[in-house]
């Protein structure tokens, strides 16, 4: 999506201007360059998810893929 659409996506989340972190499933390019225009929010993947990130963030979004991979990480 475009700057544009992932500002949307913001807005229906009321997650404007606000520290957000998105948690991906796996890489998505497409996402990464839509939202790094944007200030306070991030995208990661669950491999790249770390405590910092987690704590940095006033929101955390959680794709439902990514809970698998959060889910495997946690287990070993």
């Amino acid at each position: 999506p475009k700057t544009k659409d992932f500002k949307a996506i913001l807005k229906a989340l009321e997650l404007e201007n606000k520290k957000s972190l998105f948690v991906l499933g796996a890489s998505n390019n497409n996402v990464y360059l839509s939202s790094r225009n944007l200030k306070g929010s991030e995208v990661v993947t669950n491999s790249e998810l770390n405590t910092y990130k987690i704590l940095n963030a006033n929101q955390v979004v959680l794709l439902e893929s990514a809970l698998e991979g959060i889910e495997s990480n946690l287990s070993k």
